[in-house]
């Protein structure tokens, strides 16, 4: 059973490691406001606990009380940046800026013209590939030509296509 702790016994406790253990603190939180309010939140917890009568080694309370202020210190930090986080995306507008359309838009022309202008069965190729993913050699049995031949009229469509930036 722990002996009860006499108000002179914190006294002496403080003037013994309030120095130190500022000073540990520190070296933790960078920031001496933190710092500071984690010293302050430890002595009060001390002195509550003394003030009980259940305050044992009293330098080892201080600092455990400390390494934990400090550690819930940084899992509230880490629960503050992750709610800014969730909170940017929550109102970030998925919707392109109107100079992205624009752009967008004017691509989607050029590549129109690039389609349009391919030959005829290597446009047909092209588009059963990519718009309808049907494989070279099913685009082939419905077209009556080779894979390979198939395979051919896509590549051209391809570095056609390469003409365009961004695509």
């Amino acid at each position: 059973m722990s002996t009860p702790v006499e108000p002179t016994d914190v006294a002496h406790l403080c003037a013994a490691h309030y120095r130190p253990l500022h000073a540990h603190v520190r070296r933790k939180l960078p920031q001496r406001s933190d710092a500071d309010d984690v010293v302050q939140e430890t002595w009060l917890r001390v002195i509550k606990v003394a003030a009980s009568g259940l305050l044992g080694n009293g330098r080892a309370y201080l600092y455990r009380v400390a390494h934990n202020l400090i550690a819930d210190h940084y899992r509230q930090r880490r629960r503050e940046e992750v709610l800014d986080d969730t909170l940017l995306h929550a109102f970030a507008d998925p919707a392109p800026l109107p100079e992205q359309r624009l752009l967008d838009a004017e691509q989607l022309r050029h590549l129109d013209a690039i389609i349009a202008a391919l030959p005829p069965r290597s446009r047909q190729v092209f588009l059963l590939a990519r718009v309808e993913q049907m494989a070279l050699a099913e685009i082939g049995r419905q077209l009556g030509i080779s894979r390979q031949t198939a395979h051919g009229h896509l590549l051209r469509a391809l570095v056609a296509l390469q003409q365009v930036p961004g695509a």
